[in-house]
């Protein structure tokens, strides 16, 4: 069954008017309280190919996904990009009309990267947006995305909504797909019973695949919803995909749970879906066009305290390139995917949190949340090394310690005075002299932790004391035989 359309003109005019005006912020108040400890994830892109770069055409498919949890942390994206996710912009005829709300004004020009981005962080009520909608040219390429996020207050308790959508307008990749447009969008809310719900859904329209449009069909939808209230076993989830008018090879087939069959049927039910692998074989012997459906079995999975649902479309891999597009053929391209994820605990003192690991796997975390840092200690923590020149173990040649390894940080200087910990300054051995060492009679110190006063024959020897007594005396005696002399002289010469 084919999609009605409105007229062009009333699309974008609808289009843009959805597009440009905010949500308002809903009230703390009148919501409904989530799960003490909770996550949701949702994403959704009608088209993905990893090997399109070198690829000869056109094409801009969109590409959301958002999520909150109970921390108070949400996240929401929605953009425009080329099959590989490769953030090429739009130019020209392809963004005429460009209107923006929450863009600066540098980045709200031609060419246009239409990427929207918006998070949120804190408990405080916030709304945060960006979003952009064109016409194109005479209204031939429309196109928009927008990304939300919105709290009223008491954030983390209280849901913050995360939300997204983008839309594209037709393009191709000679050879090996057209698109008539596209489509996507994500929703992470609560309803009013205190139900969390994960939403996300991708389309594709007017598909043609293959040199010689082996594969068409109307429109390709892929729906994936999550849900969740806390309570144990209190989690669910559905799939969806639904193709329309589906040919392989000009003939109509019809994709079902138990695979692909005849959409004219046949003697028997089993024959109809023969004849529709018959055809897949066909696809792949003659054309070199490899056409894979969904496992349906595959779409959920379900835990006591969590639910992931990931609706997957058709999968296509090229095994022969089309001009000089040889290395791509690696990569399956992808048509359609959808995926939302409910994880919610009534567990106080929990933090949950969603995140896709390198295979877009979505993966679920229950930790404890972070205590408050301990006051910083700023003495000289305790080592546990021996002190130098007491250790029983000799070290080995080439042995490093981290204080040895480590250098001192730039611009700082070591202190002259303070050694680091577990290290012994060299003490200067004491200066032999020929007075004895002076005792003022103060006790000994017997503890080597205690500081003790410098003796006044080190106080003598740093001020350069000892040596001038030294001088002193010797010009004394000078001086006294310069007198004793002319003295000497007098008396004999009266006595004489």
């Amino acid at each position: 069954m084919k999609l009605g359309s409105l007229p062009r003109g009333l699309a974008v005019a609808a289009l843009a008017a959805v597009t440009v005006v905010p949500l308002a912020a809903s009230s703390a108040a009148a919501a409904p309280a989530a799960p003490t400890a909770y996550a949701m994830f949702g994403k959704a892109e009608p088209l993905a190919w990893g090997g399109s770069s070198g690829a000869v055409g056109s094409l801009h498919v969109p590409f959301v996904w958002g999520k909150t949890n109970n921390a108070s942390l949400a996240k929401s994206e929605a953009k425009l990009v080329a099959p590989d996710e490769s953030p090429k912009p739009l130019a020209g005829d392809a963004v005429a009309g460009l209107q923006c709300v929450g863009f600066d004004e540098k980045s709200c020009k031609d060419p246009f990267v239409a990427q929207a981005q918006v998070e949120h962080a804190g408990p405080d009520a916030r709304h945060t947006e960006k979003a952009a909608n064109w016409p194109g040219k005479d209204g031939k390429f429309p196109g928009n995305i927008r990304a939300v996020t919105d709290c009223g207050g008491n954030c983390g308790s209280q849901l913050v909504h995360s939300a997204s959508n983008a839309a594209g307008s037709g393009g191709a990749l000679t050879g090996y797909v057209s698109v008539g447009s596209s489509s996507a969008s994500h929703d992470l809310t609560i309803d009013d019973k205190g139900r969390l719900i994960s939403l996300a859904k991708s389309q594709l329209d007017n598909v043609s695949i293959g040199p010689k449009s082996e594969v068409q069909f109307s429109s390709l939808v892929t729906t994936a919803q999550a849900t969740g209230a806390g309570a144990a076993d209190s989690t669910d989830g559905r799939a969806d995909v639904r193709v329309n008018d589906f040919r392989v090879l000009g003939y109509p087939v019809e994709l079902t749970r138990a695979g692909l069959r005849l959409a004219n049927g046949g003697p028997s039910e089993q024959e109809a879906y023969d004849g529709a692998k018959a055809l897949l074989q066909r696809l792949k012997d003659e054309h070199g066009i490899i056409l894979e459906i969904p496992n349906f079995d595959a779409q959920l999975t379900k835990t006591g305290a969590h639910v992931s649902v990931v609706a997957q479309g058709l999968r296509v891999t090229f095994q022969q390139g089309v001009g000089s597009v040889n290395t791509a053929l690696a990569y399956p391209m992808q048509l359609g995917h959808a995926t939302a994820v409910v994880a919610a605990l009534d567990a106080p003192g929990r933090t949950m949190n969603v995140n896709e690991n390198g295979g877009g796997v979505p993966t679920v975390e229950n930790t404890p949340q972070a205590a408050p840092a301990p006051p910083k200690v700023t003495e000289n923590p305790p080592t546990s090394r021996t002190e130098r020149g007491t250790s029983t173990t000799k070290r080995q040649q080439g042995d490093t310690t981290k204080d040895d390894a480590t250098p001192p940080k730039s611009g700082g200087q070591p202190s002259p005075t303070t050694p680091p910990a577990g290290i012994e300054l060299p003490i200067p051995s004491a200066e032999v002299g020929p007075e004895p060492p002076v005792n003022d009679g103060a006790p000994a110190l017997t503890n080597p932790e205690e500081v003790t006063l410098p003796s006044l024959d080190d106080v003598q020897r740093k001020l350069g004391l000892r040596g001038a007594q030294s001088v002193s005396r010797a010009f004394g005696a000078f001086l006294g035989l310069g007198l004793i002399l002319p003295l000497a002289r007098f008396v004999i010469r009266r006595l004489g």
